[in-house]
């Protein structure tokens, strides 16, 4: 019996990772946040078709992640939060059901990953000055 379909799945998936990224990572990347990305990524490898570039780019964006935990790139650890790696699951997840700009080249991947992962970082940071001025 299949209760969500592998869509559906994936697309909660990325607004998890999401809501992670915004409410438990608000100021660093640790190794749940690759955790949590890594999970993300085979949830995503099972429910949607991607050509092999995108497949090899997320990938190596996935190692890459591990590796900058790992060896406390702090500089570049807002390209691996769950913000960041949530916005491009939804951006691919809805490409392949035609939304954005499309998954099939790596272009318009990195494109529609911008858009929704600056808007992504735009809702963090409010909700960062909201949760300090409920204090």
């Amino acid at each position: 019996m299949m209760i969500l379909n592998p869509q559906i799945a994936t697309i909660l998936s990325a607004l998890l990772v999401i809501y992670i990224g915004i409410v438990v990572e608000k100021y660093y990347v640790s190794w749940s946040s690759v955790y949590a990305n890594t999970l993300s990524f085979i949830v995503l490898l099972g429910s949607i078709d991607i050509s092999e570039i995108v497949f090899l780019f997320l990938l190596a964006y996935t190692i890459l992640g591990y590796v900058a935990v790992k060896l406390r790139w702090k500089k570049i650890f807002p390209l691996f939060g769950c913000k960041t790696y949530g916005s491009l699951v939804l951006v691919l997840t809805l490409g392949s059901e035609g939304y954005f700009f499309g998954i099939y080249t790596l272009e318009s991947v990195i494109i529609s990953w911008i858009i929704v992962a600056l808007i992504v970082h735009a809702i963090g940071r409010w909700y960062i000055r909201f949760s300090r001025r409920r204090r």
